[in-house]
């Protein structure tokens, strides 16, 4: 950064702190919205199952309902041909029949009766054949209802699959971030035991390269960073805690991350990694690293420089 507050390397623990005590509570919000979202998913699991079943139960009625209606346009095919028949014998024979029915009765009442019973066996034949025409159409309807309320189930279904699937992506994600800020709790506190254990050394002037080991969080990666660049990596990783406590999210007025730097000073052309973002804690290392190679260590870093690196 182009400066940095006087009061920085005082102000380092409060507001590491700070930043574990907000991680905290971020991670309990998050962690009871995995809670209800949990729940809630629970609950749309079993109403899918819910909707499932009742799909198959239609499905299976509509299956029912179709043979029921095969067997009845079969029973009305039968009827009917019967029916046909019958009317057919009766048409040919109805001269015979009539003449026979006349000849052969002696009285009167006899003669009703018979030709009386030729037209009941008509009339029978078409009393099946409406009956069967009947249950048919009744078949026929219950089966067109039964297609009518699947459809509908099928849309209920759907739904609930989609907010079933929402549900499980949208918990997936939060415990991503719980997981997360899980990580970021750890580190923090054990930035915090470094930082206390740094600060309640005695002050015996400017330090020197063994005064603070490279330990903790980021300290392989700056090891790297500061022998790629020949630097001091103990020097590196005390302007770090000087800077922001090793908190990546650490924000002081214009200043940001680990290294306190600058948007505008973050952005320029010497740096190579300019494109990625200024919280980015291993850009921020290896960026830190060339500058103080390239000799902005005292001017960039004023009040904490001379301390972390002895000059």
């Amino acid at each position: 950064m182009a400066t940095v507050c006087a009061g920085a390397v005082a102000a380092t623990p409060a507001a590491h702190a700070g930043d574990l005590s907000a991680t905290k509570a971020r991670a309990a919000q998050v962690a009871g919205q995995v809670r209800d979202i949990d729940a809630r998913l629970d609950q749309a699991v079993a109403a899918y199952a819910l909707a499932t079943q009742r799909l198959g139960d239609l499905q299976a009625q509509i299956a029912s309902g179709r043979r029921q209606l095969k067997l009845a346009r079969y029973q009305l095919g039968v009827a009917r041909q019967q029916l046909a028949d019958h009317l057919v014998v009766a048409y040919k024979s109805s001269d015979a029949s009539l003449l026979d029915v006349v000849l052969e009765t002696r009285t009167f009442d006899q003669l009703l009766t018979k030709i009386d019973y030729v037209h009941q066996i008509a009339g029978s034949d078409a009393g099946l054949v409406r009956d069967v025409q009947r249950r048919k159409t009744a078949v026929s309807r219950s089966v067109g209802d039964l297609q009518r309320r699947l459809r509908d189930a099928q849309r209920a279904a759907a739904a609930l699959g989609e907010r079933r699937d929402g549900l499980r992506s949208e918990l997936a994600q939060r415990r991503s971030l719980l997981s997360g800020l899980k990580a970021d709790v750890v580190r923090l506190v054990a930035e915090a035991r470094t930082v206390k254990a740094a600060a309640a050394k005695p002050d015996k002037g400017p330090a020197t390269t063994a005064s603070v080991p490279v330990s903790g969080p980021w300290r392989s990666l700056i090891a790297a960073a500061a022998a790629a660049n020949g630097v001091s990596a103990d020097g590196l990783y005390r302007l770090m805690l000087a800077e922001s406590g090793g908190s990546t999210t650490a924000v002081n007025g214009p200043y940001c991350g680990l290294y306190q730097y600058q948007r505008g000073t973050w952005k320029g052309s010497w740096n190579p990694w300019r494109g990625a973002d200024i919280f980015d804690g291993a850009a921020q290392i290896r960026a830190t690293a060339l500058a103080i190679k390239l000799g902005y260590g005292s001017s960039w870093w004023p009040a904490t420089y001379p301390w972390a690196f002895g000059g």
